[in-house]
């Protein structure tokens, strides 16, 4: 009888609790903020102006259902001593709260680089709304006037530039993708060296690498746009990369050195190469790509090995040939030969850029730190101006 008793009574604490939480579930936010006050921000612009930071976010404003209406998307701007107070400058000028929860992208003005990157990204790492995957870039001129663009594809600039960010540019070799958490730990390395992708307009002449300019202030007051934007936008490339040593700007990687690097320590899984034996010009289409940077010590002296093999296809060639050749798939000799060349120079080349900036990009410092300490110890100081290169480079036929 007493056990019938307690059964009773505990089926009757069951009934109770779960009464209270579904009570609790249904009436409670739990403090989330309602989405009619709130602006979501999908992508932020920072630039320096004079002592003060300069954020202009892309802003997701939600229309009811009963409107009709398609999500519109403003661009506001606010300037304050740090890039806190400018984000709160935006909830005085909108009366939306800025959610950063959402935000996918954050664009570094050119006048950044005037200054010591960590502090324009630190006010990110300590927020607690903010993620660790949000994409960074540096654009030339002013990350305003970038975010303010009309663009050719896709109804904002954040939505067009995260399809340049894309996980296939990154894995042709085309991009060199970076998001906080990447920054936060490089930085923190023995190399302390970190990269991002660098936003250009296309009709920008092309070069090595640059020095920073002074950013375009000019700005937008916030527009408003729905569905797919007309033809005529501009177009912008992110084919280059910013580099940094200890949170300072380093330079900025021409086309070809940014691939070189992106072939060293990327996941590349296609990338197109052209090469030319003398009288023949080849394009060779590249897969199953492996890549590596690593230094040791051969003969007393510092050595950096740069490593990569690939399957290669003949992909284009200036000299038409046989329908047989084409279908077998067979590289010709020397169109590997000059592959391997055209590769080589590239990592030279690439090598020159870092060593004229003083920037360990490649993680050359924290290779030694983790599997070779002493050597760490011994060259750590003088690493890529005293180290001689060895070059192991291998192509092979898919044929």
């Amino acid at each position: 009888m007493k056990k019938f008793k307690l059964r009773r009574f505990a089926s009757f604490v069951y009934v109770a609790v779960m009464a209270v939480l579904a009570f609790m579930y249904f009436t409670n936010d739990y403090g989330l903020v309602d989405i009619r006050k709130t602006a979501v921000i999908i992508g932020a612009g920072i630039d320096r102006t004079d002592d003060n930071m300069s954020v202009t976010a892309q802003v997701a404003v939600p229309n009811p259902s009963s409107g009709g209406g398609s999500t519109r998307y403003i661009e506001v701007e606010a300037e304050g001593p740090t890039v806190a107070a400018a984000l709160n400058g935006i909830n005085k000028k909108t009366g939306f709260y800025p959610k950063l929860v959402f935000c996918k992208l954050i664009v570094l003005g050119q006048s950044c680089s005037e200054g010591d990157i960590l502090e324009v990204l630190d006010y990110f790492y300590r927020d607690d709304y903010t993620q660790l995957t949000p994409s960074v870039a540096m654009c030339e001129g002013s990350a305003r006037s970038l975010l303010g663009s009309d663009m050719a594809f896709g109804n904002t600039a954040t939505v067009s530039i995260e399809r340049l960010l894309s996980d296939e540019a990154k894995r042709s070799g085309n991009v060199s993708v970076a998001d906080l958490k990447d920054i936060g730990l490089l930085q923190s390395s023995p190399s302390a060296a970190f990269f991002m992708p660098f936003i250009r307009p296309k009709s920008s002449s092309a070069g090595g690498a640059e020095q920073p300019s002074s950013g375009d202030s000019a700005g937008s007051e916030g527009k408003q746009g729905e569905g797919e934007s007309g033809g005529g936008g501009s177009e912008f490339l992110c084919d280059r990369t910013a580099v940094f040593t200890k949170g300072a700007f380093a330079g900025v990687l021409s086309e070809e050195d940014s691939m070189a690097f992106n072939l060293l320590k990327s996941d590349v899984r296609h990338v197109f190469v052209p090469c030319s034996d003398g009288e023949e010009l080849y394009t060779l289409g590249l897969r199953s790509c492996s890549g590596s940077a690593t230094a040791g010590e051969e003969g007393g002296r510092p050595v950096i090995t740069l490593s990569f093999s690939a399957v290669a296809q003949l992909a284009d060639t200036s000299v038409p040939s046989e329908a047989s050749q084409k279908s077998e798939g067979e590289v010709p000799e020397g169109a590997l030969r000059a592959g391997e060349a055209a590769v080589r120079g590239m990592f030279s080349s690439l090598l020159d850029a870092l060593r004229a900036a003083d920037c360990d990009v490649l993680g050359l410092k924290n290779g030694l730190y983790r599997f070779a300490p002493a050597l760490y110890r011994k060259y750590g100081g003088s690493l890529l101006s005293s180290a001689e290169v060895v070059y192991n480079i291998s192509l092979r036929s898919a044929g």
